[in-house]
């Protein structure tokens, strides 16, 4: 079912009604076995949605074009992901409900062998993200649609229309409406519900700065947290240069496509000395050639307008910051604040001494605008040197290595902490069945820092987190 909580926090009797509602969903029964006949029936209704999105492709990609401006490429892809996410989550869900066998023959006190079965435990509530807002809410609703999980899902308020269309969807293909729900609201209206909801597992992705605090206010329940990232990418000497201008394009789509608006839109480059200003030139021609294109249902358009004013008054503030901290400044075009469109831009730090790097916010922060800085190596460069300045950068989803050498390659892959490390691609690549979330877990000053996933994302590995497995020791 679909329910509008917009304006509705603020006349108690409306707003108790709905959380009623809300709450028949997340109190049905959630535990039980993952069965082959289970997986199998539920699957069916994965399959009728892709049937829906592959035959209604091009006026799904419109409409989302029409509700986030957002260009129509990007739509198109997006939509194309998402039945691959869904036909994932199907297989995965097959695999999942394979009984696992265990021979402890050799146990001391005396053996026995077991099998074992993943069991649900408890129904969904997920958040789900406005910059991929039908791929990112199926990487957290079609698993549990392949475990008969209930869910409730607050999906972006920029989507209505398309959930709308969404709901309708699930039920034809056989959901039963009192199974789900997505629920429409504020982030206040969303704060305020969840207060007053019974939620033993919530699944959010959004900002680290709200991650944090549902862990912090949770702590009891089981959360699946995907907090962001910057993406970083370095290009070593041996790049040759004939390769650059070709590279320079792969590179500007990683960190200007879809505005930026990715937490593994490239962020940070690295450039060694022999290979910089190369670079930096192809980028540039690039980047102007990319702010030409502003029409979003041009295939040919990358970027669109960033989510609100305030998106853009942060990306701003971060370039200004960086600006009074020596760094150069480089603008595709003008900016527009009316519009929300920021252009495709080029930070191009001073230099990379630690203090410099501590001191420009863009460093740690993540843009989520059309920003790529640009970090000049000097010569020479050791690998371990290299890695201890990779390590500053926030990056512990994605980092991409353009490099020659497999030796340099696997070295960096073995100390960078990225939960991905891409060789010679860009690190917005992803495959929707990939694993993905950050593990740049770090103890410094007495404290467990993680700054990236708390739980685990990817079709399968969602789905191990919305279970558990459980043991049959047999005589």
């Amino acid at each position: 079912m679909l329910l509008n909580g917009l304006n509705l926090t603020d006349d108690e009797k409306l707003f108790q009604k709905t959380l009623d509602t809300l709450s028949t969903v997340l109190n049905r029964p959630a535990n039980h076995p993952v069965t082959s006949q289970r997986v199998t029936r539920n699957c069916g209704i994965l399959e009728g949605l892709v049937h829906k999105l592959k035959t209604n492709e091009s006026s799904i990609a419109q409409l989302m074009v029409e509700q986030t401006h957002r260009p129509l490429a990007g739509c198109l892809t997006e939509v194309r992901r998402s039945i691959q996410t869904l036909e994932k989550a199907r297989d995965a869900a097959h695999k999942l409900c394979e009984p696992r066998a265990y021979d402890f023959s050799d146990a001391l006190q005396g053996g026995h062998s077991a099998m074992s079965q993943r069991f649900t435990f408890a129904p969904l509530f997920a958040i789900t993200p406005f910059n991929f807002p039908l791929n990112l809410t199926l990487h957290k609703i079609a698993p549990a649609i392949a475990l008969g999980l209930p869910f409730v899902c607050k999906p972006p308020l920029q989507s209505l229309e398309l959930f709308s269309l969404l709901n309708d969807w699930l039920i034809e293909c056989g959901l039963e409406s009192d199974s789900f729900a997505f629920y429409f609201a504020s982030n206040e209206g969303v704060a305020k519900a969840m207060d007053r909801l019974p939620l033993p597992l919530i699944s959010f992705t959004g900002s680290k700065q709200v991650g944090f605090q549902l862990k912090q206010k949770y702590w009891d329940r089981k959360l699946i947290l995907e907090l962001g990232s910057t993406a970083m990418g370095v290009v070593c000497n041996d790049v040759p240069k004939w390769e650059l201008e070709r590279l320079s394009q792969d590179l500007a789509k990683s960190g200007f496509a879809n505005s930026g608006q990715s937490c593994i839109s490239l962020q940070h480059l690295l450039l060694e000395s022999d290979v910089c200003d190369d670079l930096i030139s192809h980028l540039k021609h690039t980047a102007s050639n990319i702010a030409r294109s502003r029409d979003p249902k041009s295939l040919e358009t990358l970027t669109g307008p960033l989510l609100g004013r305030a998106a853009f008054d942060k990306a701003l503030d971060l370039l200004n910051q960086a600006l009074e901290c020596g760094a150069q400044v480089w603008s595709a075009g003008e900016h527009n604040p009316s519009e929300h469109h920021l252009a495709p831009t080029l930070v191009i730090y001073p230099n990379c001494q630690a203090r410099t790097l501590d001191q420009i916010r863009l460093t740690r922060e993540e843009a989520f605008a059309p920003l790529i800085c640009i970090h000049k190596l000097p010569g020479n460069m050791s690998v371990d040197k290299l890695a201890e300045l990779m390590q500053r950068f926030d990056a512990n989803i994605h980092a991409s290595v353009f490099t020659y050498q497999n030796k340099r390659a696997r070295q960096l892959y073995e100390v960078v902490p990225s939960r991905s490390v891409l060789w010679n691609e860009i690190p917005s690549w992803r495959a929707d069945e990939m694993p993905y979330g950050g593990v740049q877990l770090s103890w410094h000053n007495g404290r467990l820092q993680n700054a990236g996933l708390l739980g685990d994302e990817g079709p399968y590995q969602t789905m191990l987190e919305l279970t558990v497995e459980r043991l049959f020791v047999l005589p």
